[in-house]
């Protein structure tokens, strides 16, 4: 989302302290690659990682001021995942993506992930093993 305060692009993830979310190797994986990739210029608007409590109000006010920008969750399970709707107190937050698509940051940054995991791109993270035959 989009702060309140000149409007900077913003990661905003629970902090490891708040025992909301694991400290798991795809959300390391992820806070890593945005610092090192969507910090400065490129394609896409730099992003900052702000690790933080935040509120289901703050989501709220974030639609509704339109700087609600993309949602994804990761994990072991699921990798990552694009969030396109968040159910609270009885209303359905849209998040401003076109149903069945992923945002341009949580593709960009899936994408990375399986280009690593894959052996697409050499990364320390990645070892690729040779086959051999038996």
């Amino acid at each position: 989302m989009r702060s309140k305060e000149g409007g900077k692009l913003q990661l905003i993830t629970a902090p490891l302290d708040s025992k909301v979310i694991l400290d798991g190797v795809t959300r390391r994986s992820v806070i890593q690659l945005v610092k090192e990739r969507l910090s400065g210029k490129g394609e896409l608007e730099p992003i900052e990682v702000v690790e933080r409590e935040y509120t289901m109000q703050e989501i709220v006010e974030a639609s509704e001021e339109g700087r609600l920008v993309e949602c994804f969750a990761c994990g072991t399970a699921f990798f990552v995942a694009p969030v396109s709707k968040i159910h609270f107190r009885g209303v359905d937050i849209d998040v401003p993506m076109a149903q069945g698509e992923v945002g341009d940051y949580t593709n960009v940054i899936k994408n990375w992930l399986v280009d690593i995991m894959y052996g697409r791109e050499d990364h320390p993270w990645g070892v690729v093993v040779e086959e051999k035959e038996v």
